[in-house]
């Protein structure tokens, strides 16, 4: 019995481990927090509205669909961080002339993970969140932040996001 728990794969969540019929529309995931609504009553607010908005435009209008909602924050792939670092930032660093992909990660991090200036020894120093601590979708959201800034759309990611 040990020894089959212990050869037991881990497995994925039951949603993602479903098989769809080629005519079903899955979206990606996308993130929220609960909030305080009317009275007794909570309400979604959606953590990247663009991504919600675009994922919704995958369906036709009058469609049903199913909305499932957990707490798992699946963390940002290595996949992801692939696309980032070795398609993305390296195409910012072709169209702009900054080559120095290091320091776009550094300006990209500090406008968009940043959570405060704090003074350390008396010097005022920015802290920022690390790009690898971002949930799947929160990871999404700062690179759409970063094509608002930068102005330079992030190619296809199909081989990149899963």
């Amino acid at each position: 019995m040990a020894e089959k728990l212990k050869n037991k794969k881990k497995q994925k969540h039951t949603r993602t481990q479903r098989k769809f019929a080629p005519e079903v529309v899955e979206t990606k995931d996308f993130s929220g927090k609960i909030v305080e609504g009317d009275g007794a009553n909570k309400k979604l607010q959606i953590s990247a509205p663009v991504w919600y908005q675009h994922q919704l435009n995958k369906f036709k209008v009058g469609e049903t669909v199913t909305i499932y909602i957990s707490s798992r924050r699946p963390k940002r792939s290595l996949a992801q961080n692939a696309y980032y670092w070795g398609v993305y930032l390296p195409l910012i660093g072709k169209e702009t002339g900054e080559h120095d992909i290091e320091a776009l990660h550094k300006l990209f991090t500090g406008k968009f993970l940043s959570s405060g200036i704090k003074h350390v020894l008396g010097q005022p120093v920015r802290m920022t969140r690390s790009s690898a601590s971002l949930s799947k979708s929160d990871f999404t959201e700062y690179i759409m932040s970063i094509e608002a800034l930068t102005g330079i759309m992030a190619p296809p990611t199909d081989n990149y996001y899963d």
